[in-house]
């Protein structure tokens, strides 16, 4: 039986988690912007996906064996922003109560405790493991049972996709960004030297020892239109920066994790809303995540006695579609998170054709949803459709769906589809 493992680069996501959303505070203005994305994470995410396994892997605190390689390594990177330094503790507690485990190895970044971890679960092959992680170097780690998650895009790259995104082999990323400078880490690079020509001395030659072996021996015809003139002379020049780039840019896959046990991380999903996260939630005003606990006391649609459809499905979306295209009106309201358009989060969208057709397409709601990518897809026809539309609060969704699509389209072609400005004071 297979298991899922998600393996989590800790500082990656957290990063993330602080500039996905512009910050905003509780009542105390205490900020919580971080601490609100990673605890929806696990509210509306995990425990849908709910891995058998999940570990949080972090940086050591301090200098790592790459610089004492390189002295300057990662010295262009910028000092943590206060406001998400003041939020870090406060998610480590969360996770803290929801037992779960964060691993941390002196002298190591966490992309070597993930490959390590990685290399050992994959052995397994029954192990179907998930990096969580934006970081270029780990992508080299993608094998047939290794992928990296984009949790927020709800991407997921294999061998294909990686390929498809750097046009090399996962196994050759490493002297990939040996070659090409790697901004976040102030790896030196071959100067003059771009992703186009990383690629191209890559899928003709193969590695950076290669490469050099290739400048010495000239041995190979296929590399003689490659070798010449101006790259022949930077790579001649740079060869040393290059081996010592490699070198940091390589990932240590034996790091001693003493006493690491698998059944240490095993995920359960009941912990997610144990009673003492959800005073914790209560404290911090997360108000949205919790909506779980009332939902006994709400009528239903059936007490309404209302037909509703849940759009929960690739194919019930594209079936809606279809069923769209034979009305020549349509009613469609939003429901958020919040009324602040720049801390809310699009919840879910009704759709109303007539009394026997109400669908509503959930997001994030804790069970099955959507992927936004096919939510984008289907609104974006939506809107640029001649139906007429009838909003509940015109301006307020309009706004909300520009933020979802990303797309200040809508906003431009306002006065022109007249089909978009309709209100239920028009029906």
């Amino acid at each position: 039986m297979s298991k899922k493992i998600y393996l989590v680069d800790w500082n990656s996501f957290i990063y993330r988690m602080f500039f996905a959303l512009p910050e905003f505070s509780t009542k105390d203005w205490k900020i919580v912007n971080a601490i609100f994305w990673m605890a929806k994470f696990f509210v509306w995410q995990l425990s849908v996906e709910k891995p058998d396994y999940l570990v949080f892997i972090k940086d050591a605190k301090w200098d790592n064996f790459r610089h004492k390689l390189y002295s300057d390594y990662k010295a262009t990177r910028d000092r943590m922003p206060d406001n998400l330094r003041t939020q870090i503790k406060d998610i480590e507690e969360m996770i803290a109560k929801m037992w779960i485990n964060i691993i941390e190895i002196d002298w190591f970044e966490a992309d070597d405790v993930i490959w390590t971890l990685a290399i050992n679960l994959w052995k397994q092959k029954e192990n179907e493991v998930f990096i969580l992680s934006w970081d270029k170097d780990l992508f080299s780690l993608v094998t047939e049972n290794v992928k990296i998650y984009d949790t927020m895009k709800k991407k997921i790259f294999w061998i294909d996709e990686t390929i498809e995104k750097f046009e090399v082999e996962p196994k050759m990323i490493t002297d990939y960004l040996a070659i090409v400078w790697d901004k976040s880490d102030n790896i030196p690079w071959i100067a003059w030297f771009w992703p186009k020509k990383a690629v191209e001395l890559i899928n003709n030659i193969w590695s950076v020892e290669d490469i050099y072996e290739e400048i010495e021996n000239k041995n190979n015809s296929n590399s003689e239109n490659i070798l010449k003139w101006k790259t022949l002379e930077k790579l001649i020049e740079s060869k040393e920066i290059a081996l010592l780039s490699k070198k940091l840019a390589t990932l240590e896959k034996n790091v001693e994790l003493k006493d690491f046990d698998l059944n240490n991380y095993k995920f359960n999903s009941k912990n997610i809303l144990n009673p003492e996260i959800v005073e914790y939630f209560r404290n911090l005003e997360f108000f949205s995540l919790i909506w779980n606990e009332e939902k006994k006391d709400l009528k239903t649609w059936k007490d309404l006695k209302l037909n509703v459809k849940i759009v929960a499905e690739k194919e019930q979306l594209d079936e809606l579609e279809i069923k769209i295209n034979n009305y020549k009106k349509v009613v469609l309201d939003t429901e958020t998170t919040s009324l602040d358009i720049m801390k809310a989060e699009l919840v879910w969208v009704s759709i109303y054709l007539d009394d026997e057709n109400i669908y509503y397409i959930n997001r994030m709601h804790t069970w099955q949803s959507i992927f936004d990518d096919d939510l984008k897809s289907f609104l974006t026809k939506l809107l640029n459709s001649e139906l007429l539309i009838i909003w509940h609060n015109l301006k307020y969704d309009l706004e909300i769906i520009e933020l979802f699509l990303n797309n200040s389209i809508i906003w431009k072609n306002l006065e022109k589809e007249k089909h978009m400005v309709q209100t239920w004071l028009d029906i």
